[in-house]
């Protein structure tokens, strides 16, 4: 298996948490796939987070103990987080006592994979009891972690995720950590960043040997929450070094909220988990989405194409579309026969407008075709955005009087009026801001190398730029002079 003891999903997106229907549905996918974790930390799960002194219900606790059972049949451990750490009082007994009792309550349910999740909290000591009682929020961190280990057994495997969960360079939070915790409790790590384009052996075994042991990568992988909700990134998993099983003890991927959606992603990790040195991302791409879009899967693809952008994948916007919108320029520049080019860019963008009733009506996985709708809505605009374009270029290189020309430009942009853009990406994003951060102190957060805020990448309005400039220079009244001279 690659070397990876860990193989599997977190679900710890911000935004609505998944329903018990789809989380039953996902662990026998990843069992299926050869993947052996599922941990429910759902960030908006109240009483996860929040309100995590407050026991959960009765059918909650049902609702889990199915998931364990069911993962249990497919080799799936499934595992439970909680999230304390935005208010817990570490000095406080009571608290300690309440937070420990929540854990035994996931291990008489026969979860015996649990998680202590103090990500996304202030960097220093809240309360004034805890600043005379720690010398740092590491010590507190160190003193909880170590006592919820004591207490739930050797038989519990326990997995801290630190404050400072990113970045290569050692602290001195992570130093005290990794010092005083028992080598037994893993600890989690997102790569450099927040969402990590890449993953090195090298990167690995640093962090690995700050906290000395080998590290958990919580990859934030394929999730889109917060400033990235435009975004489905359906791209394959990607930039991870086929050395990482020598530094880390596994992976667990952090999904979207669109779980079917997620689940293209997912079956490619698992590829990738069962044999980085022989993964090939595409092939896998395609197994995934042969698997997802059953009924018609072609469809699916090339839908899938267009969603591929991503921080793995920035330049990735529908590669096959942008190939021929790439020919086309280079023949307009040239001053060539622009004919035989948007003859080409005309059959991509009729194929490409047909897929949104082909997927709604051939794709069996009607709860999939459902998460794709905003999607769905928004890649059919933007065909037909770029088909009215592709219908100005035809006229303006058709033998048509000078006048027919300008009224395609105003029918062209007359039809821009009309297909106001939905709000959800593809082709590429207009605008989106990945949370790439290098530190994550609360004096010292800041964004790092990593591209952030991404702008100006839709491929629609590199073509509709181009017939607009296109259009200024050879139908304005100077360019009708020139011809004349």
């Amino acid at each position: 298996m690659g070397g990876f003891r860990e193989r599997g999903v977190v679900e710890g997106h911000y935004g609505t948490p998944w329903c018990h229907r789809d989380r039953l549905w996902l662990i026998e996918r990843i069992g299926g796939w050869g993947m052996n974790r599922y941990v429910y930390a759902p960030k908006d799960d109240p009483l996860h987070r929040a309100r995590w002194r407050e026991p959960y219900p009765d059918t909650a606790l049902s609702e889990f103990e199915e998931l364990v059972a069911s993962g249990a049949r497919v080799g799936v451990e499934v595992g439970f987080a909680l999230s304390p750490g935005r208010s817990i009082r570490y000095a406080s007994s009571e608290e300690r006592a309440a937070l420990l009792a929540k854990f035994r309550v996931f291990r008489e349910l026969g979860s015996s994979w649990l998680m202590l999740a103090l990500d996304d909290v202030p960097s220093s000591l809240a309360h004034a009891e805890d600043r005379d009682a720690f010398s740092s929020l590491a010590e507190a961190h160190v003193e909880l972690a170590g006592e919820l280990q004591q207490a739930l057994g050797p038989e519990v495997t326990l997995c801290v995720v630190p404050t400072d969960y990113l970045g290569v360079e050692p602290t001195p939070y992570l130093d005290t950590l990794g010092r005083g915790l028992d080598s037994a409790i893993l600890l989690a790590w997102t790569g450099r960043t927040v969402i990590s384009p890449s993953i090195t052996g090298e990167e690995a075994a640093r962090r690995a040997a700050t906290l000395r042991r080998p590290v958990l990568i919580w990859d934030n992988v394929p999730v889109a929450d917060g400033p990235m909700r435009s975004m489905l990134h359906l791209g394959p998993y990607g930039g991870r070094d086929p050395e990482l099983a020598q530094h880390v003890c596994g992976v667990l991927l952090n999904p979207m909220a669109q779980v079917r959606a997620s689940a293209i992603v997912l079956r490619t990790a698992a590829a990738y988990l069962a044999n980085p040195r022989a993964y090939e991302p595409e092939a896998a791409w395609r197994d995934a989405l042969e698997e997802a879009g059953e009924g018609d899967a072609e469809a699916l693809m090339l839908f899938a194409r267009a969603q591929r952008c991503s921080p793995l994948w920035p330049d990735d916007r529908d590669a096959e579309l942008e190939a021929a919108f790439q020919r086309l320029r280079r023949v307009l520049g040239e001053d060539g026969d622009p004919a035989h080019a948007l003859a080409e860019l005309r059959e991509q963008l009729e194929a490409r407008l047909e897929l949104h009733e082909r997927i709604r009506k051939g794709v069996r996985d009607t709860r999939l075709v459902h998460e794709l709708e905003p999607w769905l809505a928004s890649h059919r605009r933007e065909t037909l955005c770029m088909e009215a374009a592709l219908k100005a270029l035809e006229a303006f290189f058709a033998p048509l009087p000078q006048s027919a020309k300008v009224f395609a430009f105003f029918a062209f942009q007359g039809r821009l009026a009309s297909e106001p853009p939905t709000g959800k990406a593809s082709y590429g994003p207009r605008r989106v801001l990945y949370p790439q951060l290098a530190s994550l102190g609360d004096e010292t957060m800041a964004f790092g190398a990593d591209d952030a805020l991404v702008r100006d990448r839709c491929l629609t309005d590199e073509l509709i730029r181009l017939v607009e400039e296109l259009a200024l220079a050879r139908l304005g009244r100077s360019a009708r002079e020139g011809e004349a001279g």
